[in-house]
């Protein structure tokens, strides 16, 4: 199927291309050439079209190497994107200049003044792109991880041409701009070992349960999320004795980035240290 769109734009770019050379005549090559409509119209097709050939065949090469599947995307899939849209965009200008008259060897002689025009009066969009280009390519952020950029933090879902979309962990949709996003402090907890869950908790020295006890109550609750949980990276100790506390420390490893199911698994520990506390002092 993928291939077959290929066959179509392809065909498409040789009949535009011979509709743009007056498909073989003089006279309709000059009409095409003296029309300030047509003319631009048709360079403008043939950008484009040229343009998502390229792009779409980087996509395909791309994802064949890395052994992906149609749809997947990453950090390469979104920045050939964006660089797409960016180049329609500069298309675009261009084609609306033809319409006036204006041609390509004249317009490149005044670049520079058009460019910082565009620049004063979409300095912004201008570095939202770029900046959206940058991460992209960069190995900061790719879709999927679990980030925090500056007060935000939650997963990665879609770095586009304007914005970085994030879900928090209270699956709310933030959607961040590339500028700031590129000028905040990137913390990447994918990219360490995040996975690894750590929790702490002290009973009084004077609390008749020992270690053992509550190990086998604790992985016993940590047994009900085996699914999530990496098997035996379960680790269970005492991290120090004070005169009138016991200070354990529960490490986990989960199978994937879960902060929600994290919290859970971290709540029913803790509930279950408080039974059996208040167990053993209902008791005595």
């Amino acid at each position: 199927m993928v291939i077959f769109k290929f066959i179509i734009k392809l065909i498409l770019l040789i009949i535009l291309i011979a509709l743009r050379y007056g498909l073989g005549s003089e006279m309709l090559k000059s009409l095409v050439e003296d029309s300030t409509i047509v003319n631009p119209l048709l360079g403008f097709l043939i950008f484009l079209t040229s343009i998502n050939v390229i792009i779409r065949l980087s996509q395909f090469v791309y994802r064949k190497r890395k052994k992906y599947g149609h749809k997947y995307s990453d950090n390469v899939i979104s920045g050939l994107q964006n660089i797409y849209y960016l180049l329609t965009a500069i298309g675009v200008a261009f084609m609306i200049l033809g319409f006036f008259g204006l041609q390509p060897k004249e317009l490149l002689t005044s670049i520079s003044i058009v460019a910082a025009a565009i620049a004063i009066i979409s300095k912004e969009e201008v570095t939202d792109i770029v900046c959206g280009i940058n991460i992209s390519f960069s190995r900061d952020l790719a879709i999927g991880d679990y980030v925090r950029l500056g007060d935000q933090k939650g997963i990665v879902m879609d770095i586009n041409i304007h914005k970085i979309v994030l879900l928090n962990d209270n699956d709310d949709i933030i959607y961040i701009s590339n500028t700031k996003a590129y000028y905040s402090d990137i913390i990447n907890y994918t990219q360490k070992e995040i996975r690894k869950h750590n929790l702490d908790f002290s009973v009084s020295a004077t609390l008749p349960v020992s270690k053992i006890e509550f190990q086998n109550h604790i992985f016993k609750i940590l047994e009900e999320y085996k699914t999530e949980i990496e098997v035996n990276s379960n680790n269970f100790k005492i991290i120090s004795v004070e005169k009138d506390s016991v200070r354990y420390k529960l490490q986990f490893k989960m199978d994937q980035i879960n902060p929600i199911l994290e919290q859970e698994i971290k709540a029913r520990v803790l509930e279950e240290v408080q039974r059996l506390i208040q167990f053993d002092t209902s008791k005595s």
